[in-house]
């Protein structure tokens, strides 16, 4: 048993816009183009406290109801599978107006809390396409140690 605590030393906040759908709960996909990189695992591990999702939108603009999904994968880029890609969570995510003069659109968060030794990636996805001029941005928040 260690006689000091390994405790994360330092914050790690990353964030990727989710911009199209992925219907697979699997794992599955292409990186960048329906499963997207939100976080890079650090040199000596990472402890992952959650992943916020925040809608955005270019004008006034009601954001599709979708599900988020965020998985822990051995993979950065090129095409992930059922073997290298895994589901940590889901979040349903309402439809709500972006970029509104008036009223500020809510975040979500999906708490993850693991720790991740390095060589691993938290990838995410959304399972409807964006509305025109919105997208989801996943913004993984933890701390490296």
């Amino acid at each position: 048993m260690a006689s000091t605590p390994n405790l994360p030393a330092t914050p790690k906040i990353s964030s990727v816009r989710v911009t199209s759908a992925n219907t697979s709960s699997q794992g599955g996909g292409t990186i960048g183009t329906d499963i997207f990189l939100a976080g890079t695992i650090g040199a000596s591990g990472t402890f992952v406290d959650r992943v916020r999702f925040s809608p955005t939108a270019t004008t006034p603009t009601s954001t599709t109801a979708t599900v988020a999904r965020v998985f822990y994968s051995t993979q950065s880029s090129g095409a992930t599978a059922n073997t290298n890609t895994f589901l940590l969570g889901e979040l349903t995510l309402p439809s709500v107006s972006a970029d509104n003069a008036s009223a500020s659109a809510p975040v979500f968060d999906l708490p993850v809390n693991i720790n991740l030794p390095t060589g691993y990636y938290i990838l995410v996805t959304n399972h409807a396409a964006p509305a025109a001029n919105t997208a989801w941005v996943a913004t993984m928040i933890g701390a490296d140690y």
